[in-house]
């Protein structure tokens, strides 16, 4: 139905007002709430097609990889929901097209409670662009950097956290671990809006 709204959870790129502002236009504001999705882990093993390397770690053209959830028992991850209607949906797939709208559970940042269902987008476990290797497939640089500003910005407890269940493409090395050397240049959120702006 054209008036009926879902709640969609962001978890990556989404996790920042700027970028979901940039697909999604409403005239009011946005009202996102601090979420968590349990039974999936959140890790960088998606190859979009039309990424471009960074090339900020090294320098073969393999840092192109974009956030994605799978199934995983006993793990869990942060995002913030928001109400999307049929005109944001159709926006959103297109924007999210390596991936498909699943409906899970989720609950509530602070108090765990469950808030019912939401939508997320996941890639197909199959699908051509999943890429597990760490030595063919790193993070865009600037995927890091807008989910960690967004994180962040609702508050140090749901940013560590998004640290703490974001793994590299092999599901096992936890992206901020790999980045640890990098932080203060994964916190100039300026200067990556305003290259990808250009």
């Amino acid at each position: 139905m054209k008036n009926e709204k879902v709640v969609i959870v962001g978890f990556g790129t989404l996790l920042l007002q700027e970028s979901l502002n940039d697909t999604v236009s409403k005239e009011e504001k946005i009202i996102y709430t601090p979420v968590i999705v349990k039974n999936y882990k959140r890790l960088f093993n998606l190859l979009p097609d039309h990424y471009e390397a960074d090339n900020k770690l090294r320098n073969d053209f393999t840092e192109t990889g974009a956030h994605n959830i799978e199934a995983a028992k006993g793990f869990h991850f942060n995002g913030l929901s928001f109400d999307a209607d049929y005109s944001d949906l159709e926006n959103l797939d297109k924007r999210e097209r390596y991936y498909k709208r699943s409906e899970v559970p989720y609950f509530d940042f602070y108090s765990e409670k469950e808030l019912g269902v939401c939508h997320v987008y996941e890639s197909p476990l199959n699908a051509r662009w999943i890429q597990r290797d760490i030595n063919k497939l790193l993070p865009l640089w600037r995927d890091i950097v807008y989910a960690r500003t967004g994180a962040y910005r609702i508050s140090e407890k749901f940013g560590k956290m998004y640290d703490e269940t974001t793994y590299l493409g092999d599901g096992y090395t936890l992206m901020i671990d790999h980045y640890k050397d990098y932080l203060d240049e994964l916190s100039d959120f300026d200067s990556v809006r305003l290259k990808y702006l250009k």
